[in-house]
């Protein structure tokens, strides 16, 4: 797997793993929710929001690649 040259350096991943990362970053936050600080929680759905779009574009690119 080739990165493009606008490519991320996540690219690497398959959207696969990041779709399942993005799972996880959401249940961490829903499990910890209470117990640690807000910003905290807000800082793990961040992170589920980016492993969601690195998703969304390494299977764009996937595709694209394929056709």
């Amino acid at each position: 797997m080739s990165m493009s040259e606008r490519g991320s350096g996540t690219s690497v991943y398959s959207w696969k793993i990041s779709a399942i990362l993005s799972v996880a970053s959401v249940i961490g936050a829903v499990v910890s929710f209470g117990d640690v600080s807000p910003i905290i929680t807000g800082l793990m759905l961040l992170a589920a929001v980016g492993w969601a779009f690195t998703a969304r574009d390494n299977r764009r690119e996937l595709e694209k690649s394929e056709a």
